[in-house]
């Protein structure tokens, strides 16, 4: 199933909200959000990540490529009332990330469905503010392909090395980079 089929059920899956919740206390164990930062959630789905950080975020901007995920995140900003909220369709493969600077990126589980990586993070440098921050939760290189065999219909990267995406980052002007 595509994720827009799987859109108006995704939030239903107790394993995603907590895995979202797991992230977002990760981020906040890494990263100082008392500053209410401008965030873009990149590949965002629903917006599960930015949601359970919402208390820590200023104004948001959910983008991702499935029109039926957005659809979802829509009508959740609207139902809570997320003032200053918005979600955007932008296929990073093909689009530029519109708008900024943001004082913060985020991406759950996003960035290996993504065809160059090294391009999205040279994109999300390019709308960060100065002093901005990244955070991106993705697959640890699995060259047995376990995630993807688990889960049965998921494409993209098998992870990534860290070493490698540490490189990409330095090479592209981020600084402090730190990987956990």
């Amino acid at each position: 199933m595509s994720f827009d089929e799987r859109a108006r059920t995704w939030d239903d899956d107790p394993g995603k909200v907590a895995t979202a919740a797991e992230v977002a206390a990760a981020v906040l164990g890494q990263i100082d959000l008392s500053g209410r930062p401008r965030t873009l959630e990149l590949g965002a789905g629903t917006g599960l990540l930015s949601r359970a950080l919402r208390p820590h975020l200023g104004p948001t901007t959910l983008a991702d490529s499935s029109p039926g995920m957005l659809e979802v995140a829509r009508a959740v900003i609207a139902a809570q009332g997320l003032d200053g909220w918005r979600a955007i369709e932008v296929d990073v493969d093909r689009d530029v990330i519109p708008g900024g600077p943001f004082d913060l990126v985020v991406a759950q589980l996003a960035v290996h469905h993504m065809a160059n990586p090294r391009a999205v993070l040279q994109q999300i440098h390019e709308v960060l503010a100065p002093g901005g921050q990244v955070a991106i939760a993705d697959l640890d290189l699995d060259p047995q392909a376990g995630f993807r065999q688990a889960r049965g219909d998921c494409r993209g990267h098998l992870g990534f090395g860290r070493g490698a995406v540490t490189g990409w980052l330095r090479d592209l002007g981020f600084v402090e980079v730190a990987i956990s």
